[in-house]
């Protein structure tokens, strides 16, 4: 949806980007103090295709696990979809799960 335009190797944040993860309550401002890249494109060893990596991907994460879209695995790295979570993958970002499993 626009949300994210790829630059150098990693991404940078449209308006409307800025606009909905605001809504959503992704903490922009404390992503971008922090010491690490705050948009990276890194590549799923599991998936072999790019994810959000950097403070930006972080802090969606937390926003995502904080409202219920996503659960951490314990002694894991790997993320858990609520059915919460695709409702809102469907509603806020365009993403179907079920579509892309398919």
């Amino acid at each position: 949806r626009g949300a994210l335009v790829p630059q150098d190797g990693g991404y940078k944040l449209s308006a409307t980007g800025d606009k909905l993860l605001r809504r959503l309550g992704v903490d922009l401002a404390g992503a971008r103090a922090r010491r690490r890249s705050f948009a990276l494109a890194c590549l799923d060893w599991s998936e072999r295709r790019p994810h959000l990596a950097g403070a930006l991907g972080a802090a969606l994460a937390d926003t995502a696990v904080a409202n219920g879209w996503l659960l951490r695995r314990q002694n894991d790295r790997a993320l858990t979809v609520t059915s919460a979570g695709r409702s809102a993958l469907r509603r806020e970002f365009g993403i179907d799960l079920d579509r892309l499993a398919a």
